[in-house]
């Protein structure tokens, strides 16, 4: 059990951090041994707590003035209006392209609701951490 946990943790780790994300956490899970539910419970959930960290955290920062100020200059009515109409399906695609981090303090920055912005992120980490696994999966398997 305590191997288990260091792996999986690990595989959490990797998921958490910017840069490494999914696309190192998935993989790393397949050569630490998990099986493929572990490895895609694992790397979603890591890669999935920035978002919430990020999406809770934001209205927080907007009280002091000078964030408040910087956050306002980067936002844009045009794309504000955009995020708005096509945001949940713009999520669901860039998420696993752009990146959690990044795309978490964007659509926060243009004005996105929490609420479709997580459950949009979580549908996107899930389907892509599946899809990566399911092809590692079979390429292990082929040349097994």
């Amino acid at each position: 059990m305590p191997e288990y946990l260091t792996r999986a943790l690990s595989v959490w780790f990797i998921g958490f951090f910017p840069w490494a994300e999914i696309y190192v956490a998935v993989p790393a899970g397949f050569g630490l041994g998990l099986d493929i539910y572990s490895i895609v419970g694992w790397s979603v959930f890591g890669n999935y707590l920035p978002a919430i960290i990020i999406a809770m955290s934001y209205d927080s920062l907007l009280r002091y003035p000078r964030i408040n100020r910087w956050f306002s200059k980067l936002s844009s009515p045009k794309i504000k209006t955009r995020i708005e109409k096509n945001g949940i399906w713009a999520t669901i695609l860039l998420t696993p392209w752009l990146g959690v981090w990044a795309m978490a303090a964007t659509v926060k920055i243009f004005g996105m609701k929490t609420r479709p912005f997580l459950l949009a992120s979580l549908v996107s980490l899930l389907v892509y951490a599946v899809v990566l696994s399911l092809i590692i999966d079979l390429g292990i398997g082929f040349f097994s």
